[in-house]
């Protein structure tokens, strides 16, 4: 009997034991390791300046350092035009995409309740300008019935510049007549565009242009503004954004936040000093531009305006809605903002 309770007991012991063993083996186990590479697209202008800052400030390694996450890689693709950004985020050959208000509406619109597709800052803020070097062209209508003029954009009906084009359709001949420039329009770099303008004697003859090539377009005196995004929507507009996956979000929650913090810290370092911050854009991009007229840019905050709020965002979302362009009417703008933007009185 004796033995039996104690052969009992060493096998309720030995059980529990490993039992208890087996639990604190589990809870050991560490956790899945976030990404060692951060990539990022972006795309041709001084709109993208703060990945610039970024990237050349290994900001976002020094914050996983702090954060316990280790070494990491930053990569940086460039592509042109809104609609390439968002299907090398879509065919996961990016983390981050930056772009346009629209394109990433679009992506938003379209990932809703699947991938959820979200911005996680604002970049920029510029007045796109519609330049051309037609003599016949001095305002909007002047476009209708031309058949030996193209506008440049960087994507068709889906950059921000094709967007804006339509709210001004919209806006001079009614809704259902948003999109009566569109035949015009033709997708091209900003680079190809503006070489295009002032060579003259080509199909391109307007540009929906950022800075510096819009610019240099009006400086070279071959070239004019017909009118600007900020006439459309009635002032300063976010113009681009950064954003990512939820899947990639909750992968990442170290290097998401501190993803967020680095363009925060971007905006700020530029805005503190702008002769700085155009330098580093000189020589980051290997630009050919002289160094003067880069800070002249930059300088000027009506031109050109690196500030993390999102404004008048939900302009374009009520506008991409009424044509049909996107699906989901977003009750705010926070609809399509990660919440590490929600301390931002943002519209």
């Amino acid at each position: 009997m004796t033995n039996k309770s104690l052969t009992t007991k060493t096998v309720a012991a030995a059980v529990c034991g490993a039992v208890a063993l087996a639990f604190t083996a589990g809870s050991a186990t560490p956790a899945k390791a976030e990404a060692d590479t951060v990539r990022f697209a972006q795309q041709f202008g001084l709109l993208y300046l703060p990945q610039h800052v970024v990237v050349d400030q290994k900001l976002i390694e020094s914050c996983a350092k702090d954060a316990g996450v280790g070494d990491v890689k930053i990569t940086m693709n460039r592509f042109s035009g809104g609609a390439a950004v968002n299907q090398a985020l879509l065919s996961n050959n990016v983390d981050f995409a930056a772009g346009g208000v629209g394109p990433l509406l679009k992506l938003w619109d379209k990932t809703k309740g699947r991938i959820n597709v979200k911005a996680i800052s604002t970049l920029s803020a510029m007045p796109l300008k519609l330049n051309t070097n037609d003599p016949k062209i001095n305002k909007l209508e002047d476009y209708v019935g031309l058949t030996d003029h193209k506008i440049a954009t960087p994507s068709v009906k889906v950059s921000i510049q094709a967007v804006v084009l339509q709210m001004a359709a919209a806006k001079k001949w009614g809704e259902k007549e948003a999109f009566k420039l569109d035949d015009i329009t033709v997708s091209m770099k900003h680079p190809s565009a503006a070489a295009a303008l002032m060579a003259g004697g080509q199909a391109v003859k307007s540009h929906f242009a950022t800075l510096p090539t819009s610019y240099q377009e009006v400086k070279s005196g071959k070239v004019r503004t017909v009118m600007t995004s900020y006439d459309v929507l009635g002032g300063e507009h976010t113009t681009v954004a950064l954003y990512t996956t939820e899947k990639w979000k909750n992968e990442n929650p170290k290097l998401f936040k501190c993803v967020g913090d680095s363009f925060r810290k971007a905006a700020k370092w530029i805005n503190e000093d702008t002769d700085r911050a155009a330098a580093l854009f000189h020589r980051f991009t290997k630009s050919k531009l002289p160094l003067e007229d880069v800070k002249a840019m930059i300088r000027d905050k009506s031109e050109m305006h690196y500030s993390i709020m999102p404004s008048r965002t939900m302009e374009f979302a009520k506008f991409m809605h009424s044509i049909g362009s996107i699906k989901n009417m977003p009750s705010s703008w926070k609809d399509y903002f990660w919440e590490n933007n929600y301390d931002l009185s943002g519209s």
